[in-house]
C-alpha cells in the first residue's frame, strides 16, 4: 500500500459545507491502483487486491463506485474464504482516530476491508468520511453500517444515535450546498435509524425526540421550504417553491412538465460541475417515459461520463436503455406479433447480456451483478458458462435460491437429470416460501427433471405438489394426467419458459 498520499493540502475544503474536490491527475491515479485491485481480485487474490484498493483510496477517497463497493465485495469474499482479522498490532498502526481525516479514513477502509462486519470500523468510515467531506463515501458507508446494526441484536441505542446524527450533519451540508435530492436522502437514512433506534429501545425518550426533530427537517427540505439561516438563499419565493413541489409529482400537464424541464436544463447548463442538477434533469427527462427524452438523459449522462470519468453515470445511462428495450418487447408482445416479439427480445437479451458482462469486468466480486449476468447467460442459451456464475452466485442471501432454481434448470438443459434433481430438491429444502413463484417454479422444475429422469411417481408427486398451490400453473395439469397411476412416461417436448 502506498505510504503516503501526495494530495495536495489545497484538495481540502475549505468552505465547511464543500466537498472534497479529487483532480483528474489524482482520480487517474487513482484508477491505475483501481484497475489492479480488479486483476487481482478476479484472481481470487484478496488481500492484494484490497492493498491496491487502499492505496488508490488514499488519492480518491470518494470512490463509490470504482472502489468502495469493489472493496467491500473484496472483503466478503476474503471472509468467506478464512481471512484473518486485524490484530492488536493492525489496529494501533492505523488509527481510525489520526488526526489528519483523510489517513483516518484510509485506515478505516483498511480496518474493515480486513473485517466487513466489525461496526466499529463502519461507523469509523462514516465518521471520518464525514469529517473528509467525501460525501458520497458518508453515505455508501452509511448504508453499509446501518445494516450491520440492523441485523445485530444486541446493538446499542447509542449506536443508532450516533449513525443519525452523522447523517443530519450530511444532509445538512448537502441542503447548504443545494444538492436537495442527496439531502433528502441522507435525512432519510437518519431517519430509518432513529426508527429501528426507537424500535428496539421504546422507553428512550431521546428516540422520539431526534425523531421528531429530524423528520421535521427531511419535511421540510422535500420541499425546499427550510426556515433556516443556511438555507434563505435557495427560498426565493412562492414560485420556487411550487416548481420544487412540481418535481416530486408524477402526474400534471405536458406544460407543466416542459416548464420543469427546461428550467432544469437552466439550472445544468449554469453549473454542469453540479451532480445534483445532471441528476434532477435526467429524473425529469425520465419521468414521462417519452423515448426522444430518454434518449437525450442517455446522452447527457454519457457525456458526463467521458467527462468525469465516473462509472455511476454510465451505470445510470446502461439502465435507462435496458428500461427502453425491456419497455419495446412489452409493447410488441400486446401486438401479438411473434417475429417482432422474438426480434425486439433479442435485441434486448444482446444488449443486457454486454452490459452485465461490463459491469461483471468492473466488479468481478459483486455477486449481484454475477447473478444478472448469469440470468442473460441462461436466456441466450450458454448455459456451460452461466452454471459457474450461478454457483458462484449463491453465496449471496439474496439470490440464493433463485441461483439453486437456474442451476437446476442448467442441469436440465444439459440432461444431466441427476444433477438437476439434486440442486432444485436442495433449492426447495432452502427456500423459506414454496408457496409463492419462485417455490412453485422449483417443483414445476423439479417435476419435469423427474420425469425427464424415469422417476416418474415422484415427478407425479412433485406435478400433484404445484396442482395444490397453483391448479392452472403452466402445463402442470397436462403433464400429471399424461403420467399413469402405473409410471407411464408423460409428454415429451422442449423445455418451456
Amino acid at each position: 500500500m502506498a505510504k503516503k498520499s501526495n494530495v495536495e493540502e489545497a484538495s481540502e475544503p475549505v468552505d465547511a459545507n464543500a466537498r472534497l474536490v479529487t483532480s483528474a491527475d489524482e482520480r487517474a491515479k487513482a484508477k491505475k491502483w483501481f484497475t489492479r485491485a480488479r486483476e487481482l481480485g478476479d484472481k481470487r487474490q484478496f488481500d492484494h487486491a484490497i492493498e491496491y484498493y487502499v492505496s488508490g483510496l488514499e488519492f480518491w477517497p470518494d470512490a463509490e463506485e470504482d472502489a468502495c463497493k469493489p472493496l467491500h465485495g473484496c472483503a466478503v469474499a476474503r471472509k468467506q474464504t478464512g481471512g484473518k482479522k486485524p490484530g492488536l498490532k493492525d489496529t494501533m498502526k492505523r488509527s481510525v482516530n489520526d488526526k489528519n481525516p483523510r489517513q483516518a479514513l484510509v485506515n478505516a477502509f483498511w480496518l474493515f476491508a480486513h473485517d466487513p462486519d466489525n461496526v466499529n470500523y463502519t461507523e469509523a468510515l462514516v465518521r471520518n468520511a464525514g469529517k473528509l467531506r467525501a460525501e458520497d463515501a458518508a453515505k455508501w458507508s452509511a448504508g453499509v453500517h446501518f445494516k450491520l446494526l440492523e441485523s445485530n441484536s444486541k446493538s446499542s441505542a447509542k449506536q443508532f444515535q450516533t449513525l443519525a446524527q452523522l447523517m443530519e450533519e450530511l444532509g445538512d451540508r448537502a441542503a447548504a450546498r443545494g444538492e436537495t435530492p442527496f439531502g433528502v436522502a441522507a435525512y432519510q437514512a437518519g431517519v430509518d435509524a432513529i426508527q429501528t433506534w426507537r424500535r428496539r429501545f421504546p422507553n428512550d425518550q431521546a428516540a422520539e425526540k431526534s425523531l421528531r426533530s429530524l423528520s421535521t427537517k427531511l419535511t421540510i427540505l422535500k420541499g425546499k421550504y427550510e426556515k433556516g439561516e443556511s438555507y434563505r438563499d435557495s427560498i426565493v419565493d412562492a414560485k420556487e417553491q411550487a416548481d420544487l413541489h412540481d418535481q416530486q409529482r408524477t402526474v400534471q400537464s405536458d406544460e407543466r412538465f416542459e416548464e420543469l424541464i427546461q428550467k432544469a436544463d437552466d439550472a445544468y447548463r449554469a453549473k454542469p460541475e453540479v451532480s445534483a442538477n445532471l441528476k434532477q434533469l435526467v429524473d425529469l427527462l425520465c419521468r414521462r417515459e417519452l423515448p426522444e427524452d430518454e434518449t437525450r438523459a442517455i446522452g447527457l449522462l454519457v457525456q458526463e461520463y467521458k467527462r468525469s470519468g465516473e462509472y455511476r453515470w454510465k451505470l445510470q445511462a446502461d439502465d435507462i436503455r435496458m428500461k427502453q428495450l425491456g419497455r419495446d418487447t412489452r409493447e410488441a408482445q400486446k401486438t401479438g406479433d411473434a417475429e417482432a416479439v422474438k426480434e425486439r427480445r433479442i435485441a434486448q437479451l444482446r444488449y443486457e447480456l454486454n452490459v452485465y458482462k461490463e459491469r461483471f469486468e468492473r466488479y468481478p466480486t459483486d455477486n449481484r451483478i454475477r447473478f444478472e449476468l448469469a440470468v442473460r447467460r441462461f436466456d441466450a442459451g450458454q448455459v456451460d458458462e452461466a452454471i459457474p456464475h450461478f454457483q458462484a452466485a449463491r453465496i449471496d442471501p439474496k439470490n440464493r435460491a433463485a441461483c439453486g432454481l437456474y442451476l437446476g434448470r442448467c442441469f436440465y438443459r444439459k440432461n444431466y437429470h441427476s444433477q438437476a434433481m439434486s440442486a432444485l430438491t436442495e433449492a426447495l429444502k432452502e427456500h423459506e416460501f414454496p408457496d409463492d413463484e419462485l417455490g412453485k417454479s422449483m417443483l414445476y422444475w423439479l417435476g419435469r427433471s423427474q420425469e425427464a429422469g424415469k422417476e416418474f411417481e415422484a415427478a407425479r408427486k412433485s406435478y400433484g405438489d404445484v396442482l395444490q398451490l397453483d391448479y392452472n400453473y403452466k402445463d402442470v395439469r397436462a403433464r400429471l394426467d399424461a403420467l399413469s397411476p402405473h409410471g407411464s412416461r408423460g409428454p415429451a417436448g422442449a423445455e418451456s419458459n
